[in-house]
């Protein structure tokens, strides 16, 4: 496995508890976290296209 794969797939894991942790304090109430909550949830979604790109490469590739 490659590492940019290696790194993706850790960020990829790694992003949707962030956001979890991040939504949970907003419902909290903590609305100063937004901004982190937003900008992580885009990191989030960019990563996850991303792997599915990749998951989808690697699926025509070994074909």
């Amino acid at each position: 496995m490659k590492m940019s794969t290696l790194l993706l797939h850790t960020f990829s894991m790694a992003f949707p508890i962030v956001v979890v942790v991040l939504g949970i304090l907003l419902l909290v109430g903590k609305t100063v976290f937004l901004p982190f909550f937003i900008g992580s949830l885009v990191i989030m979604l960019v990563l996850l296209v991303l792997l599915y790109l990749d998951k989808k490469k690697n699926a025509a590739a070994g074909n």
